[in-house]
């Protein structure tokens, strides 16, 4: 179980790691008006362009730090609405504030979230978070109290800033599915895309107690552009981590996404492989995507099962498929 941290210095700490992690992400500096609820602040926004947020950060005095986000860059002089805050007590514990850290039992700092949303509007709020967020969900002691959370991120993780764009995309997504007439929780296979707010749990009781699970929808993201490149159509519907469809609409194959290769693990991602490619007439190929290979017994059951494998490592910050010319032609 993750735990809450509420020394005054560790969280100062890691507020600052925090900021430095994601202005290194964000090295441009835009002049803008931050609007809040009946006012608005000048700011020297971080904008970066390969993660398509922009970040502001301030410490409010004798109450929190304020970590202000929003997607899409802004011009010089706008002003600019804050899609969501990730918000640290300056001390001790505050439930009033969304943002936390917590540690496990190893010492790794997470970026948690507690799901309150602001935003002005009649919807916005902590309801709407538990029933539409997807990602990674865990207990956390809450001084005593036992509290679900979103983990947002790992604070030493070199994809840390990714993680944190990752959540800042799918609270705008959300927020604007609860501002549209008839808002859709899940994706029909008509839109072409792959979303990123339907990746990851629902609001549950939390399996299991690992940093890697916050990388899961990048390595999704990355194998879908990488695919994009090679001319293959890609979408996900909130059951399945990855589809291949072709130009007739039609199944080619279906990933499944795991960040580790414990036997467990690879026994529940092939069960809810093989059950997720049920519903298609056209058998297409079922793909297990891993961080390693597996050790040779558990290799050739997943053979037997007519599950292939597909290793992914990690290039800096980004997931890359060595092997992914092999599949190509099965797919095609």
């Amino acid at each position: 179980m993750l735990k809450v941290v509420a020394d005054e210095s560790a969280i100062r700490r890691h507020q600052r790691q925090f900021a430095r992690s994601l202005r290194a992400a964000a090295p441009e500096k835009i002049p803008v008006k931050i609007g809040h609820p009946g006012a608005s602040e000048k700011a020297n926004v971080a904008w970066s362009e390969s993660l398509g947020i922009w970040f502001f950060s301030r410490k409010i005095a004798g109450s929190r730090y304020w970590n202000g986000f929003g997607v899409g860059r802004p011009e010089s002089g706008d002003n600019v609405a804050i899609t969501c805050e990730i918000n640290f007590p300056l001390y001790g514990i505050d439930r009033r504030t969304g943002g936390a850290f917590a540690q496990d039992r190893s010492g790794r700092t997470f970026v948690v979230h507690r799901g309150k949303l602001g935003g002005g509007r009649k919807g916005i709020g902590k309801s709407l978070f538990e029933n539409r967020y997807r990602g990674v969900w865990k207990t956390m002691d809450d001084d005593g109290e036992e509290t679900t959370v979103a983990v947002i991120g790992v604070l030493q993780s070199p994809r840390f800033a990714r993680q944190i764009a990752q959540f800042v995309r799918k609270i705008a997504r959300i927020k604007e599915a609860a501002a549209a007439p008839s808002p859709q929780a899940e994706l029909s296979f008509d839109e072409r895309c792959v979303r990123e707010d339907l990746i990851g749990e629902r609001h549950c009781e939390p399996k299991s107690e690992t940093g890697a699970e916050c990388d899961h929808g990048l390595i999704i993201r990355d194998l879908a552009e990488a695919l994009k490149k090679c001319g293959l159509q890609t979408v996900n519907d909130g059951h399945r981590d990855l589809l291949i469809r072709d130009r007739a609409d039609r199944i080619r194959a279906v990933f499944q996404v795991l960040t580790e290769t414990t036997l467990p693990e690879l026994h529940a991602g092939a069960t809810r492989l093989l059950l997720n490619g049920l519903g298609f007439p056209e058998n297409p190929l079922l793909i297990l995507v891993l961080p390693e290979p597996p050790e040779s017994a558990p290799r050739e059951r997943l053979k037997r099962l007519n599950i292939d494998l597909l290793n992914y490592q990690w290039a800096e910050d980004r997931a890359v498929f060595p092997h992914l010319d092999g599949l190509l032609p099965q797919v095609r």
